[in-house]
């Protein structure tokens, strides 16, 4: 009997290493594609020149220290090195990997940070959540931060991994639908149900999705805006 209980243990444990390893070997396929795909979509030049502009913003509104952004500037953070793009080249999300520098912290994060080309200019903005990730499951010392690199890592395995999907073919492609549950999901606004303050000027309702969604990415970031200017020159007591 404890001969058949050995055997059993041993076949599971087998089975478990090699489920482990497919998974490892899938996940770095499907982001050495995520890198080459994510480059070729708008061209090498026109990514370096998208990369430079989300980070100048972001960097500004971080030196700013607008309060939408607290949770990444008032620690270290590191723009994500890729920028996921759909197939119509106007929506983009990419991660902002975040170390907690505090001798309190015991996590780090990753937040999703979105892109939208309106009207042929590009406007940034967080959206879609946090990625928080405790240290003891990655290392001993819970007190150092994880590195820009484990968190990267962490971000294309998670936050990047429904970029891309297989065709029947067995090719890989861009996922749209990744896009679509990211800017016009849930917290977006309902299209087909439009409140008063997600119409158009006069109350007019849109009739175009996409340019739907774009009022309110654009309303979004004016708010923020607009609240800062407010408290700058609001009088001191």
């Amino acid at each position: 009997m404890l001969n058949h209980v050995t055997k059993y243990a041993v076949v599971i444990v087998f089975s478990f290493l090699i489920a482990c390893n497919q998974k490892k070997k899938d996940d770095k396929e499907r982001n050495n594609k995520i890198l080459k795909i994510s480059r070729s979509t708008i061209g090498e030049q026109e990514y370096n020149r998208v990369y430079k502009q989300v980070s100048d913003s972001l960097n500004t509104w971080c030196l700013a220290k607008l309060p939408a952004y607290e949770s990444v500037w008032y620690y270290t953070y590191r723009l994500d090195s890729v920028l996921c793009f759909n197939s119509e080249k106007d929506r983009m999300v990419t991660a902002i990997l975040v170390q907690c520098d505090l001798s309190t912290c015991q996590m780090d994060n990753v937040h999703y940070f979105y892109g939208a080309k309106i009207k042929g200019q590009w406007y940034f903005f967080f959206g879609g959540g946090t990625m928080a990730i405790p240290r003891e499951n990655y290392q001993s010392d819970i007190h150092i931060p994880l590195s820009f690199q484990k968190l990267h890592e962490l971000a294309m395995n998670n936050m990047f991994r429904g970029y891309l999907k297989k065709n029947k073919d067995g090719v890989w492609q861009i996922n749209e639908a990744f896009f679509t549950h990211h800017f016009e999901g849930v917290g977006w606004g309902d299209f087909n149900k439009q409140s008063h303050k997600d119409t158009a000027a006069y109350g007019r309702r849109f009739t175009n999705k996409k340019e739907y969604y774009e009022s309110i990415y654009l309303r979004g970031l004016n708010d923020k805006w607009i609240k800062e200017e407010k408290k700058a020159n609001k009088p001191q007591d």
